[in-house]
């Protein structure tokens, strides 16, 4: 049967006060909805907060040999933050839900997979005729979305469980950060501080008594040089990362010279399933995945992969059923390997995922490796696809390999999200360097 899809990938939700959010940032966070056009078969439909281009559509159609056209998204009316995400207030707004009813029982869905099962959804999925009495959807329905999307949460139920995490402490008092971080600071170690409720890195602070540490998972850097420095910088951006007092603070110590992991579990079936584990790549915010990783020991990933596996069994008894996505570091040269974060819902690597599995078979880990990368200027979607058909670099079916165009940002940003596949990690990099070359010699030119 024919599912409905919904690009919520940036809500109430997953960060915490959008009014606080950079707004090209978050316009590029809304159009991730493209990235569900890979998992669309013929019938299904997409909410998507803003059009998504007939380019991109006709690209992804052709390598997918599914025809997806703009008759199979739907996007609402503008909202408080326009056309930018999806919100309660667009998603919940009398013509659009009259429209989107029409439209279920036009087509008859009986499912529906949004990017996160809030509970603006589940009461979406009723007012719409798309009934469930799954348990997954009961226990979303009763807010457990928003649990699974809190760094406080992660760390009580890692603690509860066992499961190693960093040294940190989760408070609503500025007193309180300041004692333990000035802590770290006077001992020469560094922090990060976190918005409960963000994704991305975003959100994220480094608090540092150096100048030479290496900036990666948070968006700022602070250098703080002793006590009087930390109260300071802690007093001026306490509201936005307690989102004004809503949220507790999470502070953890910050591992330095580690590689970020991550990692996504199907909790669907009858107990959960790994589905692959993923190198991320930080510019100092998470730009892009290596599957598999290709920096550590496969002693490091099997013990990542064990850590999340526990704790998707600990949120599996909970209620919790669909996709999770679970983040880590390897940190002091793969001596010491921690999680550091979760995530009850679709990632940055589902339609990855997808992609492997479909192009290359459920067995793409052993032989594909798939780099990604969030943000490829170009100057238009059309030109570069043209541009990697003649480079020889757009992605050959028979071969298996090459360089597929996975999103469209142009319009927001100018840019592009890519993969390339390729059969070992030394020919993949190779299609990423000629990738990045063509790139830098098409802005030269213009």
């Amino acid at each position: 049967m024919p599912t409905l899809y919904v690009g919520n990938s940036f809500n109430e939700t997953l960060v915490g006060d959008l009014s606080h959010f950079d707004p090209l940032e978050r316009k590029i966070g809304g159009n991730l909805s493209c990235r569900l056009v890979w998992l669309m078969e013929p019938g299904d439909l997409l909410v998507s907060p803003q059009p998504i281009s007939e380019d991109f559509l006709g690209y992804a159609s052709g390598l997918k040999g599914v025809p997806i056209t703009s008759a199979d998204v739907l996007v609402p009316q503008p909202g408080g933050y326009g056309e930018d995400v999806l919100t309660a207030d667009r998603l919940r707004a009398g013509p659009f839900l009259d429209l989107l009813r029409a439209a279920v029982a036009d087509r008859g869905y009986d499912a529906i997979v949004p990017y996160c099962y809030d509970q603006t959804i589940t009461a979406l999925a009723r007012e719409v005729g798309i009934g469930s009495h799954d348990s997954g959807v009961a226990f979303c329905e009763a807010g457990g979305a928003d649990l699974l999307n809190r760094k406080t949460v992660f760390r009580a139920l890692c603690g509860g469980a066992r499961i190693p995490v960093a040294d940190g402490l989760v408070t609503r008092s500025v007193g309180e950060a300041t004692d333990f971080v000035t802590s770290f600071v006077e001992a020469g170690r560094s922090v990060i501080v976190k918005q409960d409720v963000h994704q991305g890195g975003h959100g994220n602070e480094i608090l540092s008594p150096s100048k030479d540490v290496a900036q990666l998972g948070a968006a700022v850097l602070t250098f703080v040089a002793d006590r009087q420095a930390v109260e300071e910088r802690l007093g001026e951006m306490w509201p936005l990362f307690s989102s004004n007092g809503r949220d507790p603070v999470v502070i953890e110590h910050y591992l330095e010279d580690a590689i970020s992991l991550g990692c996504e579990v199907s909790l669907a079936g009858g107990f959960p399933v790994l589905r692959h584990t993923a190198e991320m790549r930080m510019t100092p915010v998470f730009d892009g995945l290596l599957i598999p990783p290709s920096s550590i020991s496969q002693a490091c990933d099997a013990e990542f992969s064990r850590y999340a596996l526990e704790l998707a069994a600990v949120v599996y008894v909970m209620g919790y059923r669909g996709l999770m996505n679970i983040d880590g570091v390897v940190a002091r040269r793969g001596k010491t390997v921690v999680l550091n974060e979760f995530n009850g819902r679709l990632g940055g690597s589902t339609h990855l995922d997808w992609i492997g599995r479909t192009l290359f078979g459920d067995d793409y880990l052993r032989r594909r490796q798939l780099i990604s990368n969030n943000d490829l200027k170009v100057d238009s979607f059309s030109s570069a696809v043209s541009e990697l058909e003649r480079a020889g670099l757009a992605f050959d079916p028979d071969r298996g390999e090459g360089v597929i165009l996975t999103c469209d940002h142009t319009s927001q940003s100018g840019a592009v999200e890519y993969c390339v596949a390729a059969a070992d990690v030394e020919t993949a990099d190779d299609y990423e360097r000629r990738l990045r070359s063509l790139a830098a010699t098409a802005r030269s030119v213009q």
